[in-house]
């Protein structure tokens, strides 16, 4: 039996939750979540026009206003976010046999053992699955169907915004070859541009080389971390656990 699993990955989650309670901030293009312009905390989101900027989740809020400063920026409220997360999931648990939400914006849905019903594609589920959620929930969102977490995560990325993408099994090397590095898990900006700076910048480039020549760039423990990442390799587990209260990186 072949484990079929999609990841749901709300978009822009913050920012959109506080456009609903907040009905002035609909037409704000450049809106940033986490604090006041000057206060000390981090960005918890951006809208895809501040995004533009270059403002990211998990950034200074300093620095966001100095890349984009003719955003809008607002706290926002965390029981806010917990109520929505919570009516997006009771959406998702009518449409799915398994639900594991792993933060207040992202989930897993295993569909494993579904053969039956869905027995070649899962993308017509996902897009119901995707409508449902905007109807009922009132928010967006990007879905990836994958063999393993890691695979379905990335095409959830691959397919935003407001997107659904499909990788089948015997699919996931060519899905990765035609993805930048910095795509895959673990791969963020600091560990991107090391790379960049021993010529590697492209999953391709990873999968055409052997181990050993990949060991001598960047040692042997992440080469084997690196190639099997390329390879499309991941766990196929996904562990029921509490909802996180922390905010996602999005």
């Amino acid at each position: 039996m072949s484990t079929r699993l999609m990841h749901v990955d709300l978009d822009a989650f913050f920012v959109e939750v506080c456009r609903r309670h907040d009905p002035a901030l609909e037409r704000v293009e450049l809106l940033i979540v986490g604090g006041r312009r000057n206060s000390r905390g981090v960005v918890q989101s951006a809208s895809y026009g501040a995004r533009a900027f270059g403002v990211r989740s998990g950034m200074p809020i300093g620095e966001a206003a100095r890349r984009c400063p003719e955003a809008t920026f607002v706290k926002g409220e965390f029981a806010w976010y917990r109520d929505a997360s919570r009516a997006v999931r009771a959406v998702l648990e009518a449409h799915a046999p398994r639900v594991v939400m792993v933060g207040l914006d992202e989930g897993y849905l295993d569909f494993t053992g579904t053969d039956l019903l869905h027995p070649v594609s899962l993308l017509g589920q996902a897009t119901a699955i995707r409508t449902a959620v905007h109807r009922e929930a009132g928010l967006d969102c990007s879905i990836g169907i994958g063999p393993n977490r890691m695979i379905a995560k990335i095409a959830s990325d691959y397919a935003k915004p407001r997107g659904v993408c499909e990788v089948r099994p015997g699919w996931e090397r060519g899905f990765l070859a035609g993805l930048p590095l910095r795509a895959l898990p673990g791969i963020g900006p600091r560990t991107a541009e090391r790379l960049a700076a021993r010529g590697l910048t492209d999953v391709a480039q990873v999968q055409e080389m052997g181990l050993e020549a990949l060991a001598a760039l960047v040692g042997r423990d992440e080469a084997i971390h690196l190639a099997r990442r390329a390879e499309g390799r991941g766990s196929a587990r996904v562990r029921p656990r509490e909802q996180a209260k922390s905010v996602s990186r999005e």
